[in-house]
């Protein structure tokens, strides 16, 4: 079995190649190549070449997860059918501190840490697939929308502010100030001066659906509005609306990229009754692969789910906490499905009256209620099987 180290940076990449069965290294020292076509290249080669010279096509690579800068290097690795493991830097620090106690960090020695950590799990070697390159895409994608969506929220609120000064009685006159119609008229007239003095042919023609509103009833409010009738805040009203509308289609084409992905990776989540495709995608991205979890405990435990007690100097909090560690995101994503996935499943239903009838509160019930989808997606991940609601 030949091991391939491989000690990522952003600029260039160190590796140390090295036969498990006889010791024989394929360089004294670790071998240094530039991030790009040719290091790559060179990378191949050199592999290659070792493989001929020892007689062993047995090959696996090993390197840390750092960051982005891991990514291309895997993606060239896995289209050249080689066999690649991802590892926690935690785990390699600590064979470096067990193995070098007062060693600085060295490139050099970096790389060679990772193939003795290799050499001695090697029974624990888990290759990066294909699948899990898509599904780090899928995270990536699914943590972008997660930011965008934040945006869209603060969009929101910048013109519900300038509503509430150029125009409040709009609040009154629609029961979504950002849907179609509202936006429509707004867009066109900016201010309730402009407004007061339009065709009803005009602003009827921008009602869309059902409205609780007729056109008359927009225009003699504006007539009698109290908003300040200024052109700067009909600027940028206009400039806030156009800003939502583009946030809106960034948010619609993150979707359509989600959906492509949950389709092709993992459609059995969305069998269970509260998981769409945005809570789906946050899901499956941030497990990835479900066979690093040794448990559905570890998988709770790496969510932050997991319970603790809060304790600061001779303090120590009377209550079980969420530990809150690991990933948010997928914290996220359970807490948004725990809070409906009740009304949709009996099972979850009798659960959680179980627990209501326990005297927990409401939020300490969703806890609960997480653990056990955190279980339950642990599964479906492992055996890619389809959730069945049953009748309680």
């Amino acid at each position: 079995m030949i091991i391939v180290g491989i000690d990522i940076a952003s600029q260039k990449h160190d590796y140390f190649m090295i036969h498990k069965d006889t010791g024989v290294v394929f360089s004294s020292s670790s071998v240094t190549i530039p991030n790009n076509e040719y290091g790559y290249k060179k990378l191949h080669s050199d592999i290659l070449s070792f493989s001929g010279a020892i007689g062993d096509s047995d090959i696996r690579i090993g390197l840390e997860s750092t960051g982005i800068y891991h990514t291309n290097i895997i993606a060239y690795l896995i289209a050249h059918d080689f066999r690649v493991m991802m590892i926690n830097p935690i785990l390699t620090n600590m064979a470096r501190k067990a193995s070098k106690v007062h060693s600085p960090k060295n490139d050099n020695l970096d790389s060679q840490t990772i193939c003795k950590y290799m050499i001695d799990h090697s029974d624990e070697f888990s290759p990066y697939t294909s699948t899990l390159y898509h599904k780090q895409t899928l995270k990536s994608l699914s943590r972008k929308r997660f930011f965008i969506v934040d945006e869209y929220r603060k969009a929101k609120l910048v013109l519900n502010n300038l509503i509430q000064i150029a125009f409040p009685e709009m609040k009154s006159l629609f029961s979504n100030i950002y849907g179609e119609s509202a936006l429509a008229i707004l867009k066109e007239y900016g201010t309730p001066k402009k407004l007061a003095k339009a065709h009803i042919s005009k602003v009827d023609s921008l009602l869309h659906g059902r409205c609780k509103c007729s056109a008359a009833d927009i225009i003699e409010a504006a007539k009698h509005s109290v908003g300040i009738s200024d052109d700067c805040y009909a600027f940028e009203i206009t400039d806030a609306i156009e800003n939502l509308e583009f946030i809106r289609r960034r948010i619609e084409k993150y979707d359509a990229q989600i959906k492509l992905l949950v389709d092709e990776l993992c459609p059995n989540l969305l069998t269970v009754p509260g998981i769409g495709y945005t809570t789906a995608g946050l899901i499956a991205g941030e497990i990835g692969d479900a066979e690093r979890f040794h448990s559905a405990e570890s998988l709770i435990s790496y969510s932050g789910i997991d319970v603790t007690v809060y304790e600061s100097g001779k303090y120590k909090a009377k209550h079980l906490m969420p530990s809150k560690k690991g990933s948010r995101y997928l914290r996220y994503a359970l807490f948004q499905v725990a809070r409906v996935v009740r009304l949709h499943d009996p099972v979850f239903n009798a659960y959680y009256a179980k627990k209501q009838a326990e005297g927990k509160h409401y939020y300490v019930i969703l806890g609960h209620i997480q653990k056990k989808l955190c279980r339950l997606v642990y599964s479906l991940m492992k055996s890619g099987k389809n959730y069945e609601v049953r009748p309680q």
